[in-house]
């Protein structure tokens, strides 16, 4: 995981900030920019911020990290945006609550192919591409590793362990994705 192109997030993000937002009419009820935001924009990063999100089409994916971020519970019973909405759930700074992406998941699941109830197909998990309420059990299991005994308690002591454990696991997940072939 390139460090340029990642690197470590250093701020939390909090359901005062979000509604915050909301009563800014920055967002509005729905949790996804207000229409009339371009006039609400004032400095640059801000702008530049936006443009990108607006560029790439990712506006709308907005909401399922705010989703996140304003969950109560674990989000286990995520069936959209499950990425977005678990990346979420990490700004909050909540413990427990890693970032997860089809090549955390992926490594994880050929690491650790099973959880007692469920085994994860290796060659499936090679081919993973997209991470889905499918994954649901899979993700639950890595939170449950993550803050087990299968990780050193020396480990489990450094700040943000866990933004390092997802770094190795997508390099490793990127690594072991299944190819196909270019004939």
């Amino acid at each position: 995981m390139n460090d340029d192109l990642y690197p470590a997030l250093n701020f939390s993000i909090s359901k005062a900030e979000i509604n915050q937002l909301v009563a800014s009419e920055i967002l509005n009820e729905d949790h996804a920019f207000s229409k009339n935001i371009n006039d609400r924009l004032t400095d640059p990063q801000t702008k530049l911020l936006y443009a990108t999100a607006w560029k790439n089409g990712d506006l709308p994916k907005i909401k399922h990290i705010i989703k996140g971020i304003l969950k109560e519970e674990d989000a286990s019973n995520e069936k959209k945006a499950i990425v977005f909405h678990q990346f979420g759930r990490y700004l909050t700074r909540t413990p427990g609550q890693p970032i997860i992406d089809q090549h955390v998941i992926r490594a994880f699941g050929i690491f650790k192919p099973h959880d007692g109830k469920k085994e994860w197909n290796v060659a499936e998990m090679r081919r993973l591409s997209v991470v889905d309420k499918k994954h649901n059990g899979i993700i639950a299991a890595y939170k449950t590793w993550l803050a087990s005994d299968g990780l050193s308690n020396e480990l489990r002591q450094c700040e943000n362990y866990t933004y390092h454990v997802d770094k190795l696991l997508f390099a490793l997940g990127k690594t072991v994705k299944y190819a196909k072939n270019k004939a």
